[in-house]
């Protein structure tokens, strides 16, 4: 009974979903084919009723994510293997429109720079280290619930570094 109390109250104080004055910075973890990487990325109001659809309103912001992963080859005594490394920096440009009373729900789509790398550790020769970069392209779709007028939570599929994520959302 006071967790669905407190979540009346919490509705009711929920502030205007997306506008020209918001501002979000989001930091959260995702799942990928590889582990659990980091991200951060932030979105500022841009354009309210976009193309003349009322709420339709667009998000410009910066995103930035990690992840890490060792992969061991060596043979039981053998300690060796590769440290692989992967970063995503990029801007995004999302559509927010209130198709959920209460949550911001928002499409978008990311391009930035990709930066892939890998080191041998261990005995033994070394193989040589592999780096790459390259365009990265992604699409997102996500939703934001805010709890009071500063702090929310929020929920993303789509491609970045991640295929699905989840973090706090700080409104400025």
């Amino acid at each position: 009974l006071t967790l669905l109390c407190a979540t009346s109250v919490m509705a009711q104080n929920n502030p205007s979903l997306f506008g020209n004055n918001s501002k979000h910075i989001r930091a959260g973890i995702g799942l990928n084919s590889y582990g659990i990487p980091i991200e951060v990325s932030y979105d500022q109001g841009f354009k309210q009723n976009l193309f003349g659809v009322n709420k339709l309103n667009l998000g410009l912001g910066g995103y930035l994510g990690y992840y890490g992963h060792n992969e061991k080859i060596g043979l039981g005594v053998d300690d060796s293997g590769y440290k692989y490394s992967h970063i995503v920096i990029g801007a995004r440009g999302l559509f927010h429109y209130p198709f959920i009373p209460k949550i911001d729900t928002y499409a978008g789509i990311m391009l930035g720079y990709n930066i892939a790398n890998s080191r041998y550790y261990g005995a033994g020769i070394d193989p040589g280290n592999a780096a790459a970069g390259g365009l990265a392209f992604g699409g997102v779709v996500g939703a934001r619930y805010q709890f009071n007028s500063k702090w929310g939570v929020y929920a993303e599929a789509g491609y970045s570094i991640s295929y699905l994520s989840f973090g706090l959302v700080y409104s400025l």
